[in-house]
């Protein structure tokens, strides 16, 4: 059994004559050949310890240090090899945020992140076939209004109109009235419009131009669907635009690590830096 020493007196002794002496170094424990001084620890300390705290300072951390090393040593006692290597697993760590570092201020420096309206047209073109929709979706003017609302006649002949004019006309008194509207040319999925309908007034088939208003409960409501995508077709470009330009930026990264990887290699082969064993 491995004996573990402690020096008590050495805790009171260490702090006469104004506390330690920064100069000389003290021996505090050892357990199973390992050796703890107080240099080891001593930037665990503050300048506003008493004598009295430090101390028991001292002691607490010897006694976990001694904890920690009795374990470190059933460790390797119990463990499998394999399971031991530790410290090549923490380099090969280090390495790998080292690398993440060097090639992330790489990129920010030096990575062309503009991305051409023409690009993700071309890119959608030619992959057509990966942009599928799993819902329909809809351009919609929708509204939603008490009864008390004003000028409803003004809703009801400026809700279908089409024409900018009139768009911002709708857009102002919804604004001003409206409990809920939606009048824009971005794209939604239908299952989201129709959250807004009440579930007694059940909508099952729409379609492009499909019109349709009516009054629940002191609301009116106006459904207008301008363009419309069935489930299984293609999604339209302005839905997956985001997506397009992030997959772009993304081919573009792969690309420059790959060539910053490649000329790097290079460049330490041309100096002689790599030396291969001659066979």
């Amino acid at each position: 059994m491995s004996k573990i020493f402690f020096i008590p007196i050495l805790f009171i002794s260490l702090f006469s004559c104004n506390l330690i002496q920064k100069e000389n170094d003290y021996f505090l424990v050892s357990v199973h050949g390992q050796d703890l001084f107080y240099s080891d620890i001593k930037h665990l300390f503050s300048d506003d310890l008493n004598e009295i705290d430090s101390v028991r300072l001292i002691k607490s951390l010897c006694e976990k240090w001694v904890k920690e090393q009795i374990l470190v040593q059933k460790a390797k006692i119990n463990l499998p090899i394999n399971q031991q290597n530790i410290k090549a697993q923490v380099e090969s760590y280090e390495n790998s945020l080292l690398i993440y570092a060097y090639q992330k201020e790489m990129l920010n420096q030096k990575l062309d992140t503009i991305v051409s309206d023409e690009e993700i047209l071309d890119f959608y073109n030619k992959n057509k076939d990966n942009f599928i929709l799993n819902d329909a979706v809809a351009k919609v003017n929708y509204v939603k209004l008490k009864k008390e609302a004003p000028y409803l006649w003004k809703v009801k002949r400026l809700f279908d109109k089409v024409d900018d004019e009139s768009k911002l006309s709708l857009e102002d008194y919804c604004y001003q009235f409206a409990d809920d509207y939606y009048i824009d040319d971005s794209w939604l999925f239908v299952k989201d419009i129709l959250k807004n309908f009440p579930k007694i007034h059940s909508i099952d088939k729409l379609y492009e131009n499909y019109r349709i208003n009516f009054f629940h409960k002191n609301y009116y409501y106006y459904l207008y669907i301008k363009k419309y995508k069935i489930k299984g077709s293609t999604s339209p470009l302005e839905l997956v635009k985001n997506q397009i330009r992030s997959i772009i930026l993304n081919k573009r990264k792969i690309i420059f690590l790959e060539n910053l990887e490649i000329d790097l290699y290079k460049n330490a082969l041309s100096k002689n830096d790599i030396q291969y064993e001659k066979k």
